[in-house]
């Protein structure tokens, strides 16, 4: 996002991305109104329509599913308005006539836009503006000075204006230049699965809480997610070999019931 606005004002910009491809990966599934403003406003709206589509279709797909496995009598969850860190906001308590939650016109038909999706679209209106994108580059280190910054990385370097860090919570560019990062340690350990499940019939969709601890079911066929409150996820991210297992994921789903 950060790209296509320096382009619009005319910068010249380049982007190193560490990955070679878009992340599959399943994480955020839905932006806010604000959000959806800022990309009507930049003539996003129509692909944001698009994913969406493409999002309900499968969320369509887990209710056929969960009907096929006699879950109608399984608790159903209630009207979705958002989430605050998993603590659901109840869509029933929602009063829509209210004029702070109105007005947002055909931005405001427009939320459930998972993730990768929504880097797909960034990146194609990055490379309309005409961005350079460099995949599979990772950067090694930069020497700031008055006459720019000297970059160093994977496959060589290149000297820039300005170099900004957008690469999330553990930033190589906030290391390297030495910005704090504030905040505490982890507490929680959360894991997703996208698998084929058998006996599902049992789990209630949407968030769930119990005696031992909280899980997610859905909103698309075979996604689970559980939330363990015994500690940190430790370097399971740094080393995907030590991920957990389709029996560790399996143990977790079934003591989290």
């Amino acid at each position: 996002m950060l790209v296509c606005e320096l382009a619009l004002a005319g910068i010249s910009v380049v982007v190193l991305q560490r990955l070679t491809e878009v992340d599959t990966t399943n994480k955020a599934g839905a932006i806010n109104s604000p959000g959806s403003e800022a990309f009507y406003r930049r003539g996003m709206l129509p692909g944001l329509v698009e994913a969406q589509r493409a999002a309900l279709e499968k969320f369509s797909a887990f209710l056929r599913q969960r009907q096929a496995a006699w879950a109608s009598s399984v608790r159903q969850p209630p009207k979705f308005a958002g989430h605050f860190a998993g603590i659901m906001l109840r869509g029933d308590l929602l009063d829509e006539s209210d004029p702070d939650f109105d007005g947002h016109g055909p931005a405001g038909e427009v939320g459930l836009v998972p993730q990768e999706a929504l880097e797909r679209l960034l990146g194609a209106r990055a490379a309309e503006l005409g961005v350079g994108l460099r995949r599979g580059v990772t950067l090694t280190g930069f020497d700031a000075g008055d006459d720019g910054v000297h970059v160093h990385t994977s496959d060589g370097s290149l000297r820039t204006g300005w170099l900004v860090g957008c690469d999330g919570g553990r930033s190589a560019v906030r290391r390297l230049a030495g910005f704090p990062s504030p905040g505490t340690a982890p507490e929680i350990t959360g894991r997703q699965a996208l698998v084929e499940m058998t006996g599902a019939e049992g789990l209630g969709a949407g968030w769930n809480w119990t005696e031992t601890g909280t899980y997610a079911h859905g909103p698309m066929p075979g996604r689970i997610l559980t939330v363990e409150f015994d500690g940190p996820p430790g370097t399971l991210r740094r080393h995907p070999a030590r991920r957990p297992s389709a029996g560790r994921a399996r143990a977790v789903a079934r003591s989290r019931r």
